[in-house]
């Protein structure tokens, strides 16, 4: 993974920004339907803005990252691939998969969507892990 780097400090940042519009939103919410300030001062409205805010991340960050993933590895099979290396071969083992394992295969445009594809890889496999850390928030 020589050609791959993963700036997690943006990374951080667009995840901690979107945390923090998704409580600030569904506090907005819930205040609107409440209509009372002091409901903002209750522990148990505060976890369920929070549990409902956790929640609206996960609906949304996931088919998000699948239509992105999905979007950049098919950019990085059709046009990705070196000239003379198909799409079910040796070199990848028959699996279309391996590209992403094996940069020597890529152009310089499929290394690109091959880091993106990535990316999207790590954000879900950071989305599962903390839907497994959390898990007994949400009940």
């Amino acid at each position: 993974m020589r050609h791959t780097t993963v700036q997690w400090p943006i990374l951080f940042r667009y995840c901690l920004l979107f945390i923090f519009i998704s409580v600030f939103t569904t506090a907005i919410i819930l205040l609107t339907i409440t209509q009372d300030w002091r409901v903002m001062f209750d522990l148990r409205v505060q976890l369920i803005a929070l549990k409902l805010a956790y929640i609206a991340v996960i609906y949304i960050a996931f088919p998000f990252l699948m239509v992105r993933f999905g979007y950049h590895f098919y950019q990085l099979v059709t046009h990705g691939r070196k000239e003379g290396i198909a799409l079910f071969c040796y070199q990848t083992l028959f699996n279309p998969i391996n590209f992403l394992f094996r940069p020597s295969l890529l152009t310089e445009s499929g290394l690109t969507h091959r880091r993106r594809c990535l990316i999207s890889v790590i954000l879900l496999i950071g989305l599962y892990s903390s839907i497994f850390a959390m898990g007994d928030m949400l009940t």
